[in-house]
């Protein structure tokens, strides 16, 4: 599933970098230069629509058969072969990628975790829209505090010893990025 999100760094790493090695240049002769996602936010990219639909904005109940992608855990699609809505099917994927890529591997974000659990319920009918989705994230992630947002992610699987100068390096550069004055979340113009 994290194979169709991409990221599109150019603004974050000056020079090209090893496709099999991301912290050394594309020439592997030294280490690539880069600007942290504060100062250069990338753009995260869906890919891969070859299974995709189109469906005009009027029609906002489709009835598709299930359309089996890489992850064949859709809760609808276990039990029966009939057309179904594919909008909330969108939203269980969604919902299991961030709960896969995100919950799952990083501390400190239970404030998703209420609603990722919504989108991924078993019952398409209980599954919010991505309307509803965005009207829920937008009073949650308002309601974070800055330093909430400038928390360091500290992955769950992160080795102990690591952690006091993971730490001190996260808020020095932190505290450079509060005396330029850049917002926590960057919020990109292009």
């Amino acid at each position: 599933m994290n194979l169709n999100i991409m990221m599109d760094s150019r603004q974050m790493y000056p020079e090209p970098f090893h496709p099999c090695r991301p912290s050394r240049r594309l020439d592997a002769k030294g280490w690539v230069k880069h600007r942290p996602r504060t100062e250069c936010p990338p753009r995260y990219l869906f890919i891969d629509f070859g299974i995709s639909r189109r469906y005009p904005a009027s029609q906002d109940t489709p009835l598709e058969p299930p359309i089996w992608g890489g992850y064949k855990g859709v809760p609808e699609f276990q039990t029966s072969n009939e057309p179904c809505n594919p909008f909330p099917t969108d939203v269980w994927y969604l919902g299991f990628a961030l709960q896969q890529q995100l919950l799952n591997v990083y501390r400190g974000l239970g404030f998703m975790e209420p609603l990722i659990s919504d989108m991924v319920q078993t019952d398409p009918a209980n599954r919010p829209t991505m309307d509803e989705i965005m009207s829920r994230f937008a009073p949650t992630y308002n309601a974070l505090s800055p330093w909430k947002l400038r928390s360091r992610a500290v992955k769950k699987e992160e080795w102990i010893i690591m952690r006091p100068f993971r730490d001190l390096f996260h808020w020095l550069r932190c505290l450079r990025f509060l005396w330029r004055r850049l917002p926590a979340i960057p919020s990109r113009t292009a």
